[in-house]
């Protein structure tokens, strides 16, 4: 006689290697390079529209990026040809999609989003080798054009160096980076510091080593905070520091392109209010000049009828006579 029927397993329908599945998910990490992108907790469009604005100033300064074409037997002239040389020919194919997908798994992409552990800010790593190059050009251009180029992505920061959040390995990695800015010719700097889910890292300690390794390259270079040359930009998240410098980054609005696009009507009204000041003035003047001239004229009467009077006077004396005692 048979055993009862087996109950079946409860979650019978998932697979077992949906337990083991690979997390691709990458994190950001100590030698990147790229831009540092933040966005009011919308960050799925923020990235959408970083990979959008990047692609398109990208592919103008650098010209796009090169994709793997496949060659297939199909697009050849039909011929008669042996069995022997169609399974050549098909073999070959097969080993040239498989060439091409792990080209793909290899190969990195231009932009690539990686988690950086912070709400409101991803950062998008790069291949380039310069990327403080294509930020200013994406900056000088809204700045320039005033044209509105994402509605979730507020700042869009260039990052040269990715280091470790601690003194040591900050100021290691700002040696390296300021030979390229501060060595030569002396210049006026300020930093600016910023940190994330971090309370290790001390602003007043950073500021004062980087100041005075700045300093310590070019005896002329001279801190100025409100208009500053060159911008030494310091971003720590939780473990791990973005270095860069960027040129008149406090007269672009902090690299913010919502805020560069929109002060066109800023920069419009200050002019208006420039015009419109200017004008007052002018008829402040006018009206001053012209009560001068007023007084001068009454001035000029009262000289006119004094003079007059006094004529009056001698000729009334004259015609008076002398009275004998």
């Amino acid at each position: 006689m048979s055993g009862p029927a087996a109950k079946k397993q409860k979650f019978s329908h998932f697979k077992q290697k949906n337990y083991f599945k690979s997390n691709k998910r990458q994190f950001l990490e100590v030698g990147q390079r790229g831009f540092l992108a933040t966005c009011n907790f919308r960050e799925k469009d923020c990235v959408r529209e970083a990979y959008n604005v990047l692609n398109h100033y990208a592919d103008e300064l650098y010209g796009p990026k090169d994709k793997d074409v496949i060659t297939s037997t199909t697009d050849k002239e039909s011929e008669p040809e042996d069995v022997g040389d169609i399974v050549d020919d098909l073999q070959k194919e097969i080993d040239a999609t498989k060439s091409t997908k792990e080209n793909k798994n290899t190969v990195k992409q231009r932009f690539q989003v990686v988690d950086t552990g912070a709400t409101n800010c991803v950062f998008i790593r790069t291949t380039l080798p310069d990327p403080v190059e294509l930020g200013t050009r994406i900056i000088s251009d809204v700045a320039e054009t005033r044209e509105q180029k994402s509605r979730f992505l507020l700042r869009l920061v260039p990052v040269e160096v990715v280091c470790r959040a601690n003194l040591t390995d900050i100021n290691s990695a700002g040696g390296v980076l300021f030979d390229k800015y501060f060595l030569k010719e002396g210049t006026t700097f300020a930093i600016i510091f910023n940190k994330r889910y971090n309370n290790d890292v001390k602003r007043d300690d950073v500021i004062h080593d980087l100041a005075a390794l700045v300093q310590s390259k070019n005896i002329k270079n001279r801190v100025d905070l409100k208009n500053a040359a060159k911008t030494i930009v310091v971003e720590v998240i939780k473990g791990l520091c973005c270095l860069s410098v960027l040129d008149s980054y406090l007269k672009y609005k902090k690299y913010n392109l919502v805020e560069l696009a929109n002060s066109k009507d800023k920069d419009l009204n200050e002019e208006k209010n420039e015009k419109q000041n200017e004008a007052d003035s002018l008829e402040l003047s006018k009206d001053k000049d012209s009560q001068l001239t007023e007084a001068s004229e009454s001035d000029d009467k009262q000289v006119d009828n004094k003079s007059e009077q006094t004529v009056n006077d001698d000729k009334i004396e004259k015609e008076v006579p002398a009275t004998e005692e």
